[in-house]
């Protein structure tokens, strides 16, 4: 089993757990979006946040959905995220601010980020040539 099979069964595990600690509470749109393509309901998370057109889809092990449970959905991986980050991952745009490209070396990037419960979230888009913002990076 590779590490993102392993991985996203963790999280999809976990996905469950944190369901029924919220009893009858039902998820926010956006937050059920991201949790059906999880599960594999959709091919691709899309979600439209102040106007604009988000989309999170597979990708690889360099960007992506792929790259953000390889490499940052795990205790002690730098940047670690919980599950719980990743099913609220359009917060970081619908609440966080808009970077001026810091540390990114691609100036069509548009980064974003969330202070939240003491972690800094940060979430990087890619616009295609639709206009749509493709999520290509989230750490913490």
């Amino acid at each position: 089993m590779s590490i993102y099979s392993e991985r996203l069964a963790k999280l999809k595990k976990e996905i469950k757990a944190i369901e029924s600690a919220r009893k009858k509470k039902r998820w926010k749109p956006n937050q059920k979006i991201v949790i059906d393509y999880i599960n594999g309901v959709t091919k691709q998370a899309e979600f439209i946040i102040n106007t604009q057109k988000v989309i999170l889809k597979d990708g690889d092990n360099n960007k992506g959905f792929i790259h953000i449970i390889e490499r940052h959905y795990c205790k002690g991986c730098p940047g670690e995220l919980e599950a719980i980050d990743i099913i609220n991952i359009y917060e970081v745009i619908e609440r966080g601010i808009m970077l001026n490209n810091i540390g990114v070396s691609n100036k069509e990037l548009k980064v974003f980020q969330l202070n939240k419960r003491g972690k800094v979230l940060k979430l990087i888009l890619n616009p295609n040539s639709y206009g749509e913002l493709v999520v290509t990076y989230y750490n913490v």
